[in-house]
Parts: C-alpha cells; structure tokens; sequence
C-alpha cells in the first residue's frame, strides 16, 4: 500500500494498466484482423500522440514549448533506437516468425544494469539487489516463452531490441534530468513520425494499410483502430512519466511483471492468437519465481519513496 501513496507508484501503475491496453489492442489488430502492418501502427500512435500535445499546447494545457530542431537534436538517437525496438516488437507479434522474441527482451534489465555501472563507475553496486534484479530477469524470460524451442531468428531480433531499448530509456533518462517528461514526449513524438515516414518510404506499407482498409477492415476493426491509437496516447504519456518518476531500471523491472502477467491474461482468455500454443507447467513455476523476486525487490526498498531508489549506492 505504501507504493501506491507515492507519486512514482502511481504513475508505475498507470505505466502497467496503459502498456498492457496498449498492447493488447495492438496484438488483437495484428493477430484477430491480420492488419500486419507495424510501421503503420506505430506511426499513426506517434502521430496522435504529436496531435494531442500540439492541441493541449494550444489551449494551454499543457506548457510545452514549440518544437524546435535545436532542442530535437538533442533527443534523436535515443528516439531512433527506441522507435526501432517498438518497430521489432510490434513485428512479433505474430508469434509464427519469431516465437521467442519476448522472452529475450526480458532481459533488458540486465543490460540497463550493465549500462548504469559503464557511466556510473564511482558508486558501488547493491550486490543482493542485483542478483534478485538478474533472477526476476531470468524467470519472467523463461515465464513468457511458451514455445521452448530456440529460434535463432528470435533470439538474434530479440537481443538488439533489448539493447536498444534499454540504451534507449538510460539516454531518455539522462535528459529528463533537464527536461520535463511532456517536453521529451513531445520531441520524441516529431522525431519518431518522422523515422516512421522515412521507413514507410522503404516498407511501403502505408499505401497497403489503406488498401486493407478499402478492401477488407471490418466496422468492428475501425472501431479497434481509433481505440489503439487513444491507447498509444495513453501508453506514451505514462511511459514517459514512468520513467522520469522511477528511472530506466525501475520502469523496465516493472515492464517485465506486466509482459508475463499480460501473457496469462491474454492467453487464458483468448484474446488473441498464438497457434495453439498455452502457457504449461514450467511457465507457471516461473511465474511464481517473478512474482516472489518482485516481492523480494519491494521488501528490501524500505525507503519512504520504495520504487523510486537508486540501484547503486555511494561508495
């Protein structure tokens, strides 16, 4: 209860209700109306979410200035590598191709742990934290891999989405040292429709998304398209936030429990499709694994701010 009277619990679970809708509309297009088009669906959520923040700066909502290439330049490549790792995750989701994709981007904690010792090398690791960081890592990975085969193609896109993301979220976290969260938002928004636009160029997927919607969308699935993209809305502003209240680690940890409890969910009640293939014996063992070293990590933050410590220490 005490993570949740903290202004970084709240926006954790916000961060886990947003990513879990987000995703589940995404897999349910992908899956259910074979609309296999990721660069579409990631473009038209970036482009919403551009849309809302220039709205809300507009009337004054939100105090954002206007965007500028001086200020842009500065978030770019970590926008590049992050939109690149959404761009292999929503391609996965079809699960035939790359079946075990999920399971190696659950150890991107690990590599933002690597990364948080490279740039901080005069503090001095919480050694038992990081191997209960390093287990939760390890079950959620073996939690949601249902398929147990090993797919080189899985683990090769697998292991640069990670690295990319977890590159990614320690740049962004590095510049919301000096930014506020809407202000990187909002710069990340313009410059990952632009790489969408860039990449549509070379994809080409743009003009078959509308032939789909000519040709074969459904009125339902119209209705599931406005509703993702409100949810890519939703999903942006509360990772950002997330990560600004929380820092890469802490959002990645959490990113990993909502990924395996999002697989049962979906999974045992069909909400999409993956080939007859369901979660066994061992991927609930592993389950209860993560869930344990999640409740380890919060037992041993005893800290007034439990979510929002730091995983090193000064020396």
């Amino acid at each position: 209860m005490r993570v949740i009277k903290t202004a970084a619990g709240r926006s954790m679970i916000t961060f886990v209700i947003a990513t879990v809708f987000c995703s589940l509309m995404a897999k349910i297009m992908v899956t259910r109306y074979f609309f296999d088009y990721p660069v579409v669906i990631l473009m038209m959520q970036s482009a919403a979410t551009l849309f809302f923040i220039e709205v809300a700066r507009v009337l004054g909502i939100l105090k954002v200035a206007p965007y500028c290439f001086e200020k842009g330049r500065h978030i770019v490549i970590p926008s590049i590598l992050y939109t690149i790792s959404q761009w292999i995750t929503v391609a996965s989701f079809e699960g035939i191709a790359m079946p075990n994709f999920d399971s190696v981007k659950r150890f991107t904690p690990i590599l933002i742990l690597i990364g948080l010792a490279a740039r901080s090398r005069q503090q001095k690791v919480d050694q038992n934290r990081t191997f209960i960081i390093i287990g939760l890592s390890i079950a959620s990975a073996f939690a949601v891999n249902l398929d147990f085969s090993v797919d080189r193609y899985s683990l090769m896109y697998g292991m640069v989405g990670a690295v990319l993301q977890a590159t990614a979220l320690i740049l962004f976290e590095e510049h919301l040292q000096t930014y506020n969260y809407t202000e990187v938002l909002y710069m990340h928004s313009f410059n990952s429709l632009v790489f969408y636009l860039l990449a549509d160029m070379v994809r080409d997927e743009l003009r078959d998304a509308f032939m789909y919607m000519i040709t074969s969308a459904h009125p339902l699935f119209i209705i599931v398209f406005a509703i993702s993209m409100l949810s890519g809305v939703l999903f942006h502003f509360t990772a950002f936030s997330c990560l600004e209240k929380n820092g890469s680690l802490n959002m990645q940890i959490v990113s990993n429990i909502r990924a395996v409890l999002e697989t049962f969910f979906a999974y045992y009640l069909s909400i999409y499709l993956f080939y007859d293939v369901y979660p066994g014996i061992l991927n609930w063992a592993f389950l209860a694994i993560t869930l344990v070293a999640a409740r380890a990590l919060i037992t041993r933050d005893t800290e007034p701010e439990i979510v929002k410590g730091p995983w090193m220490t000064k020396a």
